[in-house]
């Protein structure tokens, strides 16, 4: 029996993506033993994080670096940080800015409204630029600019946007008048180069989630600009209490709630090393690729799955897409209605199957990246079940 069985909730075999409702990333077992290591001891953990984002930073080639709880948080340390920098009388205020720069340039075509909206909450206010469907040109970002922008907000994602002025476009023009950019690029971290190229285009702080590097799910770090950094760090939750002398002390920090134990501090280092040294093609791909064409071998001919249309992904089936590596279903001539259904039957029992499925259009993907070793049977056996 397992544990979510003991405590009456079921448990789920995920064929969709490392999602935050379905718990994140799974960790290794040199992650779980370095857990349970940082458990026999207690740290300063100033120090510890401080000695943590120096550690992430050297391996990006950034000046600084600070590990936060998400990179949600990375977002709001960011934005406050912009905004009321290192005086502690402003610090105290968030979210109230009133007389501070406050103002985020942020382009209608590029934005992620369950994410962005991070900058809010130390008391940002977005000025938002462009078209969503045209899009926007950096003349247009560049007139936005007034005296009280704090920063530019830019957001990249496992799909590129069109018509959307360019990280590098973006930093000419915020540096021309000396603003700063926030970067939202919290899941790409591979290729590894995703983790160098952004602090290389100047990005002055760029924010990463831990679970996309094998760390759990509620850790994150940014890295950029030292100066910026280091302010992040004033407004973390320790930063209220362990800061410079020269901040007074046990002032009140917009980023209190956003706490991180020694024990996840400790399992997203583990995991980024490993992250940054492991073999991804033998260590997750080929495993992940068997999968896949074990699951198609005998799924491909179930009496409910006929004229369904499948694919690799990526296309050439093998490498690796955006943090997936699956076989793609098309149930084309039916409803979106009716594709949902077919999604939301396979996680009628116990334990639930969740595929990817953006609860639009008429295809879903069964991605093999994020299933544990054994679970292509049991997933095979639900499809077996459900397509019968």
């Amino acid at each position: 029996m397992s544990i979510y069985s003991e405590l009456g909730v079921k448990r789920v075999v995920n064929a969709s993506f490392a999602l935050t409702r379905l718990g994140g990333s799974s960790l290794s077992k040199e992650v779980l033993k370095a857990m349970q290591e940082a458990n026999k001891s207690y740290v300063y953990m100033w120090d510890f994080i401080k000695r943590g984002g120096e550690i992430i930073a050297e391996a990006c080639g950034a000046e600084a670096g600070w590990i936060t709880s998400g990179a949600f948080n990375a977002l709001v340390l960011s934005a406050a940080a912009c905004m009321a920098g290192k005086d502690p009388e402003k610090m105290r205020r968030l979210p109230d800015t009133s007389g501070m720069k406050n103002e985020i340039i942020i382009q209608r075509a590029n934005r992620l409204y369950v994410y962005d909206r991070a900058m809010e909450v130390p008391g940002g206010r977005f000025v938002p630029v462009g078209d969503e469907t045209w899009g926007c040109t950096p003349e247009l970002m560049e007139a936005a600019i007034t005296d009280k922008t704090a920063a530019i907000h830019h957001v990249v994602t496992g799909t590129p946007k069109p018509r959307v002025v360019s990280v590098e476009d973006t930093v000419k023009v915020a540096h021309k008048h000396d603003v700063p950019v926030i970067l939202d690029c919290s899941g790409i971290t591979y290729p590894l180069d995703g983790l160098t190229k952004f602090v290389d285009m100047g990005v002055d702080l760029a924010c990463y989630g831990g679970k996309y590097v094998g760390g759990p799910n509620s850790t994150g770090f940014v890295i950029g600009r030292k100066d910026l950094v280091e302010t992040v760090a004033l407004h973390s939750f320790i930063g209220q209490e362990a800061g410079p002398l020269e901040q007074g002390g046990f002032y009140r920090s917009v980023g209190r709630g956003y706490k991180l134990d020694r024990q996840e501090v400790v399992a997203l280092l583990v995991a980024f090393k490993r992250w940054m040294e492991m073999d991804h093609e033998k260590e997750r791909f080929e495993p992940a690729w068997k999968r896949v064409r074990y699951i198609e071998r005998r799924i491909k001919k179930l009496p409910g799955l006929e004229g369904v249309e499948m694919s690799y992904v990526p296309p050439s089936g093998e490498g690796c897409g955006y943090h997936t590596i699956g076989l793609q279903l098309d149930f084309k001539g039916k409803t979106e209605r009716e594709v949902f259904d077919i999604v939301r039957s396979l996680r009628e029992e116990d334990p639930e199957i969740w595929v990817r499925y953006w609860s639009r259009g008429s295809v879903f993907i069964i991605n093999c990246l994020v299933l544990q070793p054994g679970e292509e049977k049991i997933l095979v056996e639900r499809f077996s079940k459900v397509f019968a």
